[in-house]
């Protein structure tokens, strides 16, 4: 099957475990330029979520493209996140940024380089 092939309703897998992508922003989102120290991890991880699986879902499209379609699904998916988009916005944008280093970094756990 090609990988370009999407079932309808499926959303694609990037082959990065979902606890990756937390395990690697609960680390490093203190470190972050908009980190506000009144907001827990739990507040942020559904904005890097939500950033990621775009990305791996539309590799196509740049961000400014579906940024729109990110702050309406903010909306519908923040979970128990008390962010508002102005607060999530950026941290939906590192998750979408660090998508495809993060992808490339589960790929090469583990690979020798040259092979």
């Amino acid at each position: 099957m090609s990988t370009d092939y999407q079932i309808p309703g499926r959303v694609p897998e990037d082959g990065v475990p979902r606890q990756a992508v937390s395990d690697y922003w609960r680390e490093r989102f203190p470190s972050e330029p908009y980190y506000d120290n009144n907001q827990f991890f739990d507040d942020y991880e559904p904005a890097y979520q939500l950033g990621h699986r775009t990305r791996a879902d539309d590799m196509i499209r740049a961000y400014e493209e579906v940024e729109a379609e990110l702050q309406s699904r903010w909306a519908q998916e923040h979970g128990q996140s008390k962010l508002s988009w102005e607060q999530a916005r950026n941290a939906v944008r590192r998750g979408w940024d660090e998508s495809t280093a993060l992808r490339q970094a589960h790929l090469d756990k583990g690979v020798p380089r040259g092979t």
